[in-house]
C-alpha cells in the first residue's frame, strides 16, 4: 500500500509584502517632493504693517527782512553800545567813535579791575538760557559746546557796555570820542552779505548756492573809514521767508493762504501767510510772518517745514505694487446664486453643441466695487462670453465691456499668489501707505510678495 501514495509537488508561490510596496511609493513620493522643491523659486514675502508717513514739504528757505546797512558819519575806533540781536529805540546810542583810540584801552582796563553784571544783564542771560533749554535735544549735545561760547560773548558784550555806560557818565572820557545814536528803532546785527535789499520777487534759485555766499563781519575791531557801513538795522517785525519749490509741490500749495511751520530752535509750530511765485521756470513758496524774525535775525539761510497732513493706513514695500487690466462689468449684471443671497454671480449665456442656449452661473474674482461698476478679473470669463442681465433679456459681450488697469499686490496668505487691488494714500522712494478698512483689499498682519514683478496671479507660494 505504501507504494501506491503518491507524492504531489507544489511549486514555491512568492508572496507579496504590502508593507515594502508602501514603503516604496512613500519613498518615491518624498524624492519627486524633494526634486521639485530643489527646482521651486524662493518668493520672499512682507507681512504687512500699520504705519503713516508726513506729506510735508522741507527745505532751506532764505530769510528776507526790512533791513538796511547804516553808514557812520565820523572815522575813528567804534564801541558799540547795542548787543548783536537786540533792540535800540530811535535816538538812543548805539556806537561811538574814538579818535584818538583811548576808549579801548579804557575799556580794558575798567574790565581787569573786575566788573559784576547788573540786574539788565542777568535778566539777558537768563533769557538767552531758557530760550536754549527750550530745544536742546540729548542727541544734539554738541550745542553745548556752542552754547557755552555765545554765553561768553555775551557776557562779554554786556560788561564792555556797562563800562562804557559808567565812563561816559562819569565824564571819564573827555572830548576825543562821539556817540552816534540810531536815526529809528529796531534790531541791531552786525554783518552785511548783499542781501539787505533784495525782495521775494527778485529770488532765483542761484540765491540758494550757500557755498558762493558770503556774511562779513561788521565788528573788525580796526578804524573805520566815514561813509563805511557799522551796523545794520532791521526796522519791522514782519519778514519773509521764500523756499524752493517743485512744480508738484508748488500745485499742491498753490490754493493756500495760509500754512503751519516747524523752525528750528522753536518748540512749537508757527503759522503765515504763503504765496506761490514763479521766477521762469523755478517756483518759490513766499512765507510772511510776523514774529520770531529776531530769533533768526543773523542767518539768511534757514530750514523750514511746511505742515501738509499725515497720512495713516497700511504700509507696504512699493517693489510689491503691480498693475492688472481688468474688466468693468455695470453693477446691473451682478445676481446672487441658488443657494446663497451674495450678489457675487453673473449670468453667463451658454451655446452648447447642438445650438441650444442656456444660462450658467460664474463668479468670477471681484477685485472691487463700486457705485457703478465691478471691476473682475477677465480670465474668468470666455473670450465671447455674453452676459445676461439678471430678471432681463438684455445682454452685453464681454468683449464690449470697458477694460482699466488698478494697481494691487500678491497676496500670499493661503499659499497661492492671489491679486489684491489698493487704494494708495501717499508714496515715498520705498514705501506706500495704502487705505485700511477696504472689503476688497489688504488688512493688517496680510503676507503678501515682496517683489510683484516675480510671480503670476494663482501661482503656487513657496
Amino acid at each position: 500500500m505504501a507504494g501506491n501514495r503518491k507524492v504531489v509537488k507544489f511549486h514555491n508561490v512568492p508572496t507579496i509584502n504590502i508593507g515594502v510596496i508602501i514603503f516604496g511609493l512613500i519613498f518615491i513620493f518624498l524624492g519627486v517632493q524633494i526634486v521639485r522643491s530643489l527646482n521651486m523659486k524662493r518668493v520672499a514675502v512682507y507681512e504687512v504693517q500699520k504705519s503713516y508717513m508726513d506729506t510735508n514739504i522741507s527745505g532751506t528757505a532764505m530769510a528776507l527782512r526790512q533791513e538796511s546797512l547804516i553808514n557812520t558819519d565820523v572815522s575813528g575806533y567804534v564801541n558799540y553800545y547795542i548787543r548783536d540781536g537786540q533792540k535800540v529805540a530811535k535816538n538812543a546810542t548805539v556806537y561811538t567813535v574814538d579818535a584818538a583810540g583811548t576808549l579801548s584801552d579804557l575799556v580794558a582796563e575798567a574790565a581787569d579791575n573786575g566788573t559784576a553784571l547788573d540786574s539788565a544783564g542777568y535778566s539777558d542771560i537768563r533769557d538767552t538760557i531758557s530760550a536754549f533749554r527750550n530745544y536742546f535735544n540729548d542727541t544734539n549735545y554738541s550745542d553745548v559746546y556752542e552754547f557755552k561760547y555765545e554765553i561768553e560773548g555775551q557776557v562779554l558784550d554786556i560788561v564792555n557796555n556797562q563800562i562804557l555806560d559808567e565812563l561816559v557818565s562819569s565824564n571819564s572820557l573827555g572830548g576825543s570820542y562821539t556817540q552816534i545814536p540810531a536815526a529809528e528803532s529796531g534790531i541791531v546785527t552786525f554783518y552785511q552779505d548783499g542781501y539787505e535789499t533784495r525782495t521775494p520777487a527778485d529770488v532765483t534759485m542761484a540765491d540758494f548756492d550757500e557755498k558762493a555766499y558770503t556774511h562779513t563781519s561788521l565788528k573788525t575791531g580796526e578804524v573805520i573809514q566815514s561813509g563805511n557801513p557799522v551796523y545794520k538795522l532791521i526796522t519791522s517785525d514782519y519778514w519773509n521767508l521764500v523756499l524752493p519749490l517743485s512744480e508738484e509741490d508748488a500745485d499742491r500749495l498753490k490754493e493756500d493762504t495760509r500754512v503751519t511751520l516747524y523752525l528750528p530752535n522753536v518748540s512749537h509750530v508757527v503759522y503765515g501767510d504763503i504765496a506761490v511765485i514763479q521766477n521762469g521756470d523755478a517756483y518759490f513758496a513766499n512765507i510772511t510772518l510776523d514774529k520770531l524774525m529776531v530769533n533768526y535775525c543773523q542767518e539768511r539761510y534757514i530750514p523750514v517745514e511746511i505742515v501738509m497732513s499725515r497720512q495713516e493706513g497700511l504700509n507696504i514695500p512699493n517693489s510689491a505694487i503691480v498693475e492688472k487690466r481688468v474688466v468693468k462689468i455695470p453693477n446691473t449684471y451682478l445676481t446672487t446664486g441658488s443657494n446663497t443671497n451674495q450678489m457675487i454671480y453673473f449670468n453667463v449665456r451658454v451655446l452648447d453643441e447642438n445650438g441650444n442656449l442656456s444660462i450658467s452661473q460664474v463668479a468670477p474674482s471681484i477685485y472691487y466695487k463700486d457705485d457703478s461698476f465691478c471691476y473682475v478679473n477677465p480670465d474668468d470669463f470666455e473670450e465671447n462670453a455674453v452676459l445676461v442681465k439678471n430678471d432681463s433679456d438684455e445682454t452685453m459681450a464681454i468683449s464690449d465691456m470697458g477694460s482699466t488697469k488698478l494697481a494691487g499686490v500678491y497676496n500670499a496668505n493661503r499659499g497661492m499668489a492671489t491679486f489684491e487691488r489698493v487704494e494708495i494714500l501717499v508714496s515715498d522712494g520705498d514705501f506706500t501707505i495704502i487705505t485700511e478698512g477696504d472689503p476688497y483689499s489688504l488688512k493688517l498682519y496680510d503676507r503678501i510678495v515682496l517683489d510683484g514683478s516675480t510671480v503670476e496671479e494663482g501661482q503656487i507660494i513657496r
